[in-house]
């Protein structure tokens, strides 16, 4: 399995997951034109996915997907409630959205997917753990809090994607008007480092071995902030980032790093 993200911030979500002859973005929060350009690297195009699997029906994750099922007839999969926003917000995809029950297993190509819910501000709102050849990715960010769905979903993964969003005094001291620092810091909202930071230590402590920082804020984190705050608090709890696992921050605008699991 390779992993891959493309974009990660409020501004544009989209990772690509490969095994075998099967590709899949998750998330299409970037333009169509975007996602060709950073497939080409992969020696992909969009012709070749899979499918998409939405998280949430947001903007930053949902808009290259009226594009896509356009020009390409891609295959959108994701929560029957994040599928009536989506199909509310742009009705020309109806024909090519696929709704899930929420924690119901199902097979794409190569890979074994599972949705687990995560508590944010839109309806239908999940991660995702997605198998194949004996490995697994957890992905889980726009979340407010980490729940004991997420925790269990998570643990034992060789890859996890979770979000470092923000750093909290950063955010309440920063220029954002109440209203939305409010429902940044809710427990609907977006994960702060700290928390990030308790999360990644469960998971290295349950053996994963690749912990990468994702959906990071522009304006109230930075990539230097999210890694060491995350990895002051792996030192906390007995473990090296580089050492006991590895420890990395999505870019917000240009492909990351390449995982080969």
């Amino acid at each position: 399995m390779t992993v891959c993200t493309l974009a990660s911030s409020s501004s544009g979500n989209c990772t690509v997951v490969s095994c075998g002859s099967t590709h899949i973005l998750i998330d299409a929060g970037i333009s169509l034109r975007r996602i060709r350009e950073m497939l080409r690297p992969e020696s992909l195009s969009p012709d070749d996915l899979a499918c998409v699997l939405v998280t949430h029906e947001h903007t930053d994750h949902i808009s290259g997907i009226e594009m896509l099922t356009k020009y390409h007839k891609t295959p959108v999969f994701l929560s029957t409630g994040a599928g009536y926003g989506v199909v509310n917000a742009i009705p020309e995809t109806e024909p090519y959205i696929n709704c899930f029950e929420t924690g119901i297993e199902f097979e794409m190509g190569d890979f074994t997917v599972r949705s687990f819910n995560t508590p944010h501000d839109a309806y239908g709102s999940v991660g995702y753990t997605i198998r194949a050849d004996g490995r697994t990715l957890v992905y889980a960010t726009d979340l407010g809090s980490v729940t004991a769905e997420v925790a269990d979903s998570a643990l034992g993964a060789d890859l996890a994607i979770i979000e470092a969003n923000h750093d909290r005094e950063r955010l309440r001291n920063g220029p954002y008007p109440y209203y939305l620092k409010k429902r940044i810091l809710s427990a609907f909202g977006h994960l702060e480092n700290c928390d990030s930071g308790n999360l990644a230590a469960l998971l290295v402590s349950s053996g994963t071995r690749y912990i990468q920082l994702a959906h990071l804020s522009r304006e109230n984190n930075t990539p230097d902030l999210a890694y060491e705050t995350v990895a002051e608090i792996l030192r906390e709890n007995g473990i090296i980032a580089g050492k006991d696992a590895e420890l990395d921050v999505a870019p917000p605008y240009t492909p990351g790093r390449r995982y080969v699991l």
